[in-house]
C-alpha cells in the first residue's frame, strides 16, 4: 500500500513537473509577444460594442524611439468606417514611452465590422502597421412600450429679429434701389439733355455754327492728317445752319436735294457753287475715294464760316453784293 502510494506519489511529481514546465513556457510566450506588442503600432477601441450614433474613441500608440508619426492613414478603412466619420481627435501625447494619439468616431450603420490594420508614415520615411480591430456596432433599441418614449417637444424657437426678415429679401431690396437709382439717373440724365438741347435750339443758327466751328478749329482735325472726321464735322455744321436757317431738308437729305432745295429759298445763288464744291470733296474724302489738295482744308473752313456770317439774319438790309470768297 505505500509502494503503491509511493508510485502515486511519483506520478503526480512528475504530472506537476510537466505542467510546471509548460505554464513556464506559456509565460515566455506570452511575454515575447507582448515585448513584440510593445514595439509595435497598436490601436484599439474604448469598447468592443457601440451603438449607432454614439461617439466612441480609438486609442493609437506607437514606441517613443520611432519618432511622433507625422500620419494616420486611414483609407483602408474608407469602405467600413471612412474618416469623414471622424468627429475629434488629439495631437499626440507621451505616455509610457510611447507616443498616443485618440480619435473620437461615430458609426451610423449596424454590423459587424472587420477593420484591417491602418497604416502609419513617420518623418524619417518609415512605415509601420497597426493590428487589426473588431467592432460591434449595435442597433439603436427602440422601446417596446410606447409609454416609455419620451414626450415629442416642440422646436425651440428663437426670438424675432429684424435680420430675420431682411436677410430672406435682401436680393429684392437692392434690385429695387438698384433700378431706382437707374432711373433716376436716366431721368436726369434726360432732363440735362433737355436743358442742353433746348438751350441750343433757343440759340440763334448763326451763334450756334459759329461757336461749332470755333470748337472744330481747336481739334485740329485735317493738321492731324484725319480728313475723314474733319469734313464730317464741317458739313454737319453747314448742312445744320442751312436746315435751320432757310427751313430746308438738309441734315438727312442726299447733296444733290438739299442744293435743289436751297434754290427755292432766299439764300443768294452765288453760294451754291462753293457749297457744291465742298460736299463733292467732303464725300470723296469720308468714303476715301479721293483726297482734296492741301490747300482747300482752310480753304472749305473758311467758305462755311463766312456762308454763316454772310446769311446771318441783319438788322439792316440785306446785302446784295457777292461776298469775296477764299481761294
Amino acid at each position: 500500500m505505500n509502494c503503491f502510494t509511493s508510485k502515486n506519489d511519483d506520478n503526480n511529481t512528475v504530472i506537476n513537473r510537466n505542467h510546471i514546465s509548460t505554464f513556464f513556457l506559456l509565460g515566455l510566450l506570452l511575454g515575447a509577444a507582448g515585448l513584440h506588442a510593445q514595439n509595435d503600432a497598436v490601436a484599439a477601441f474604448d469598447s468592443g460594442y457601440v451603438e449607432t450614433g454614439n461617439p466612441f474613441v480609438l486609442h493609437i500608440s506607437v514606441p517613443q524611439d520611432y519618432g511622433q508619426p507625422e500620419q494616420v492613414d486611414f483609407s483602408p478603412w474608407d469602405t467600413l468606417l471612412p474618416s469623414q466619420n471622424i468627429i475629434n481627435q488629439t495631437g499626440w501625447q507621451q505616455a509610457n514611452g510611447r507616443w498616443v494619439k485618440h480619435f473620437t468616431l461615430l458609426a451610423f450603420d449596424s454590423a459587424q465590422l472587420e477593420l484591417p490594420p491602418l497604416g502609419l508614415n513617420f518623418a524619417g520615411g518609415d512605415y509601420l502597421q497597426t493590428n487589426t480591430l473588431s467592432l460591434n456596432v449595435l442597433p439603436t433599441p427602440a422601446p417596446n412600450d410606447p409609454a416609455e418614449m419620451q414626450e415629442i417637444k416642440d422646436i425651440y424657437r428663437e426670438p424675432r429679429n429684424w435680420l430675420d426678415f431682411l436677410v430672406p429679401y435682401w436680393p429684392i431690396a437692392a434690385g429695387v434701389l438698384l433700378l431706382a437709382l437707374a432711373i433716376w439717373w436716366l431721368l436726369l440724365r434726360k432732363k440735362k439733355t433737355g436743358l442742353e438741347g433746348e438751350r441750343l435750339i433757343r440759340q440763334a443758327p448763326h451763334e450756334l455754327a459759329l461757336r461749332k466751328l470755333a470748337d472744330l478749329e481747336r481739334q485740329r482735325y485735317w493738321q492731324q492728317g484725319q480728313l475723314k472726321i474733319y469734313y464730317s464735322e464741317l458739313t454737319h455744321i453747314a448742312r445744320e445752319y442751312l436746315e435751320r436757317r432757310y427751313r430746308v431738308q438738309a441734315l438727312e437729305s442726299p447733296s444733290d436735294e438739299m442744293l435743289q432745295a436751297l434754290q427755292k429759298t432766299d439764300l443768294p445763288e452765288y453760294w451754291l457753287p462753293p457749297l457744291t464744291e465742298l460736299l463733292r470733296w467732303a464725300d470723296l474724302a469720308k468714303f476715301a475715294k479721293g483726297t482734296p489738295p492741301e490747300t482747300y482744308h482752310l480753304q472749305a473752313f473758311e467758305n462755311v464760316r463766312r456762308l454763316v456770317e454772310k446769311t446771318k439774319p441783319q438788322p439792316q438790309e440785306p446785302e446784295t453784293a457777292e461776298p469775296t470768297l477764299t481761294n
